[in-house]
């Protein structure tokens, strides 16, 4: 277990139930939040963790939450945008961001990162399905911003050559039990999985990725 994590993306659904599973363990980490506003986080949160409010591009808040620190966990993610459907625009913020953030694990000296993504960023070696293809085309057509953004991320964190990455990326996420099992691996004829992946069971990857270290520098894809 890294003893220390930034958490980005807390006040999301999957960052709260990040959250409670991380103090939930018999040895809690350190954790940090890293979060635009704290309403959404629990009233009794600097009891248990250390809060930082700021912004995805401001380096220096970045500087200051990245101290002390060995891992980054992303578990940021987007919302759907009817401005962004009905243009059909595709811009990046947070994807962007990313470069700032990466650029103050390495003045921080943090080398560890778990990012989430989607299908739609391609890992090389796989080859997908007639049912993967056309699960990809949904979100592309429905939420052009909001998969172009995912795509960055990944992008973003897999050219960190320096950094020990992995890009976890996932389908649709469900409110379903932390025990289901998770299918994990590249997209190819030999990946048998549902297209859901429940949150929790998603977290608790997460910590086991941690501890294991399988996926440096990988891609894997998630789904139960």
């Amino acid at each position: 277990m890294a003893p220390s994590i930034l958490l980005l993306g807390a006040t999301g659904v999957s960052g709260l139930i990040f959250i409670d599973m991380a103090l939930s363990l018999p040895d809690p980490p350190a954790l940090t939040l890293y979060v635009r506003s704290r309403n959404k986080l629990p009233q009794d949160i600097d009891k248990k963790a250390r809060v930082i409010v700021g912004a995805l591009t401001d380096r220096d808040k970045l500087l200051q939450a990245m101290e002390g620190v060995d891992t980054v966990v992303s578990v940021l993610g987007t919302y759907p945008s009817l401005w962004h459907f009905i243009f059909r625009t595709t811009p990046t913020p947070i994807g962007d961001a990313f470069f700032v953030i990466l650029s103050a694990m390495r003045a921080k000296g943090v080398k560890r990162i778990l990012a989430l993504s989607t299908p739609s960023f391609y890992s090389e070696g796989e080859v997908y399905s007639l049912g993967w293809t056309l699960y990809g085309l949904g979100p592309k057509i429905l939420t052009p911003q909001g998969n172009a953004e995912m795509v960055a991320i990944g992008k973003a964190v897999a050219t960190a050559d320096d950094l020990d990455w992995t890009v976890f990326r996932v389908p649709h996420l469900t409110e379903e039990s932390a025990d289901l099992p998770v299918a994990v691996g590249l997209i190819n004829s030999e990946y048998k999985s549902t297209i859901h992946l429940s949150r929790a069971s998603m977290c608790k990857w997460i910590f086991r990725e941690m501890e294991e270290r399988k996926w440096i520098k990988k891609a894997p894809m998630l789904a139960n």
